[in-house]
């Protein structure tokens, strides 16, 4: 093969130059091919057009990747040039058919679609453990690439290690590790949660409490984090005892401070927490809003129909679904090794669980 022929794409040069080294038994298993820059001056090419014929590469399954050490030959005995038409959707999470899961998979659906691609769900009840068990699996397997709902993402990192010495294109959807660099994309929570308590504090409430559900989670903290600056901003100091961070809410202590007027709102971090507040403080005969305003987070399809229609704040989940595919497809192409975090905006919704025009 001459390296002027110009009768092929320049990607395709450097592209066929590792194909036939692999065919004429020069390069194997696990073999390391040129770099980036050695490419370059072999072939008369550019970086761009190197990082274009790697990442094709990839994605037949020609070679893998492994950080900071190069590209390597893939099992030369499998099929080279044909591939992988799935997309994996792990979903770690309480419901499969939550309505957020399922407006999540239209939009990563819509997009795939359009790639001509498939899309496989893989389901586990909110379990790291078995989520890990199945990612181990599915790297062994034929995948373009994996998009990951995690039940505890900071407890991921030893399978998202061994995702990317596979050099395998992964996105994290709503979540992701503290700390850990990754493809991600969610809402911008905290602009989210300090736009609903900014809302409350308009309507007059200066004892506004948080309540959480799984405080774990990037998602919470944020959401905690934009709740604590607007109070800040607006001079009010939330105390300890107005902050519900455990999974099992402290009903006891909720409603004392409901009798006692130490709490006008609660900003709970998610719907799920939300509702389940209405359900519980209703059976206790208090009146939502007048005794309570109430504040959720999501916008999932059953916060209209409640007992009291709850206030939210809305996150464009089939949005998030089509982005994250997206970017999977994006990153995929991409060598350089950088994570990217995409962040969607939210929309306040007013319902009627917030009581306007407060006593201060």
């Amino acid at each position: 093969m001459s390296k002027n022929d110009t009768t092929l794409p320049k990607y395709q040069l450097v592209k066929d130059y590792v194909l036939s080294q692999i065919e004429n038994n020069e390069l194997g298993k696990d073999d390391r091919i040129p770099s980036e820059s050695e490419f370059s001056k072999l072939l008369d090419v550019s970086s761009i057009t190197v990082r274009k014929a790697l990442a094709e590469l990839v994605n037949e399954g020609v070679i893998y990747r492994i950080r900071g050490k190069g590209s390597f030959v893939a099992n030369p005995a499998e099929t080279v040039n044909q591939t992988s038409n799935y997309v994996t959707f792990i979903i770690s999470g309480n419901d499969m058919y939550d309505s957020s899961y399922m407006k999540i998979i239209k939009g990563v659906q819509s997009f795939l679609n359009q790639q001509g691609c498939k899309l496989i769900i893989e389901f586990v009840e909110n379990d790291v453990e078995q989520e890990r068990e199945l990612i181990l699996k599915l790297i062994q397997s034929e995948n373009r690439g994996l998009l990951i709902y995690s039940a505890n993402p900071d407890a991921a990192r030893e399978y998202l290690n061994e995702i990317r010495k596979k050099s395998i294109p992964f996105v994290m959807l709503d979540r992701f590790p503290a700390g850990y660099p990754v493809n991600c994309i969610t809402c911008n929570n905290h602009d989210g949660a300090y736009e609903a308590v900014a809302y409350l504090i308009a309507q007059g409430h200066r004892k506004i409490g948080f309540a959480a559900y799984d405080f774990h989670l990037s998602t919470e903290v944020e959401r905690y984090n934009g709740y604590r600056h607007a109070m800040a901003d607006a001079s009010l100091g939330p105390d300890d005892d107005v902050l519900f961070l455990q999974r099992e809410l402290d009903y006891a202590r909720l409603l004392r401070q409901i009798e006692r007027g130490g709490l006008t709102a609660l900003f709970c971090v998610n719907d799920r927490r939300a509702l389940e507040v209405i359900g519980q403080l209703t059976q206790q005969g208090v009146s939502i809003p007048e005794q309570i305003s109430i504040m959720g987070f999501d916008d999932v399809e059953s916060s209209k129909y409640a007992k009291v229609s709850l206030s939210t704040v809305n996150q464009p989940f089939e949005m998030l679904g089509y982005e994250g595919a997206k970017l999977l497809f994006e990153s995929s192409k991409d060598l350089s090794g950088g994570s990217k975090k995409i962040l969607l905006s939210t929309e306040l919704v007013i319902r009627e669980s917030i009581q306007s025009n407060v006593e201060p």
